[in-house]
């Protein structure tokens, strides 16, 4: 399936292969990687913007950054194509000037530029930041992971702030300033970090629960034995058994054993 999946756009947003919010992070994590930020911030999104350079997903090509007078891209801030085998990123002079002197929106325009083009950019396509373009959009809405601007969002977040930093600090204005982006997008990482904390402990809860368990039963298992349904959760076959209830130790989660007649397990 090839990125323009269909010619439909709206409200700026365009169809495309779907990917999770986990590997748009780990394809902007490469795109810190190509530039040698890895542990910088705040990212100067600007001196990447002019590197000429930038590593797509289909390969290395010639990055030209094109800043023309606000009026040029009428009610456009941003907009990123194909052209000739470049990538051409065009923004209004406004939102340049703005991401130079710290504007945390302006960044993160410039971020989602990037993510276009370093993920959606072929030939015949166009993708666009509306001037106050925020939240979803249709396509978003029905599924998130086939949404140009959805992918582009998520890419641009983890561009700007370093989860391991982030994780560190104690509430998202923290994060706003540390990393120089807009207080929603530092919610939205405090809020998945928090997550992700709550599935690692679940996870140790399980396998500590799992441990006391089989000690009960006559002794800890050499090797662990999973059950042979899959969990509703995440459909990995890591389901072990905690009495008459049953955990996940990909997931976290925690249900009825489906030999018990849970009906997630088609019983």
């Amino acid at each position: 399936m090839g990125d323009n999946m269909a010619d439909d756009e709206e409200e700026d947003d365009r169809r495309v292969a779907r990917r999770s919010n986990s590997e748009c992070r780990d394809i902007a994590n490469s795109t810190k990687s190509y530039y040698r930020i890895e542990r910088l911030w705040p990212v100067n999104i600007g001196r990447i913007m002019r590197s000429g350079k930038i590593l797509t997903l289909r390969g290395e090509k010639t990055l030209i950054y094109d800043v023309v007078d606000d009026h040029v891209l009428g009610n456009k801030d941003a907009k990123t194509e194909l052209v000739d085998d470049s990538i051409r990123i065009t923004v209004r002079k406004s939102v340049d000037s703005q991401a130079a002197w710290g504007a945390d929106r302006e960044r993160m325009t410039l971020a989602h530029e990037l993510g276009h083009a370093v993920m959606h950019a072929t030939a015949g396509t166009i993708d666009h930041r509306a001037t106050g373009a925020a939240g979803t959009t249709t396509i978003s809405k029905i599924n998130a992971s086939e949404s140009a601007e959805h992918q582009a969002k998520v890419f641009a977040s983890a561009l700007l702030i370093d989860d391991k930093r982030a994780a560190e600090l104690g509430a998202p204005a923290e994060i706003s300033t540390e990393f120089v982006v807009s207080l929603s997008a530092a919610e939205i990482c405090y809020e998945r970090i928090q997550l992700e904390r709550e599935r690692t402990a679940s996870i140790a809860r399980i396998m500590e629960a799992n441990s006391k368990f089989q000690a009960l039963m006559g002794g800890t298992q050499k090797k662990k034995k999973y059950l042979q349904p899959r969990c509703v959760g995440c459909g990995c076959q890591t389901l072990l058994p905690l009495g008459i209830k049953v955990g996940c130790e990909t997931c976290g989660y925690v249900g009825d054993h489906p030999e018990n007649g849970d009906p997630s397990d088609g019983s």
